[in-house]
């Protein structure tokens, strides 16, 4: 499995620690307590999506935030959700990923030259953008 960075770490940690929008910690909170029937039973990541895949990719791959019981159930981007079914079998046959299907972030599933992250909410001036 292609090697994080360590700059990227350091990303990654201050993004699954970051409560600077409020509503949107609500929300995925929220989701993560009450939880769709059909996953009733799993314990929910219910914080931000960290980004993941090779450090020195060359293909940029953007999720919407906050995919509430795809990646906010998973903790991975796409990771739970049709789109991501169809997109992990894509990268699979275009031999960006190690197998065609991902079912959690401790599958085992990787990628290779690819990246994948979650489009956040912009801020400008310390007021947040417009929903």
């Amino acid at each position: 499995m292609p090697e994080t960075s360590f700059p990227l770490r350091v990303l990654n940690e201050e993004i699954v620690a970051c409560r600077k929008c409020p509503r949107l910690v609500r929300h995925r909170e929220k989701v993560a307590r009450e939880k769709r029937r059909a996953y009733r039973e799993w314990t929910y990541w219910g914080k931000p999506v960290p980004g993941f895949g090779d450090a020195h990719a060359q293909l940029l791959i953007l999720g919407l935030a906050p995919a509430a019981h795809g990646a906010n159930r998973t903790g991975r981007m796409f990771t739970g959700d049709r789109s991501g079914d169809f997109l992990y079998a894509a990268l699979h046959k275009a031999g960006f990923a190690n197998q065609p299907t991902s079912l959690d972030r401790d599958d085992g599933w990787h990628l290779r030259g690819a990246y994948i992250s979650a489009n956040m909410p912009l801020r400008t001036a310390g007021k947040q953008a417009p929903a």
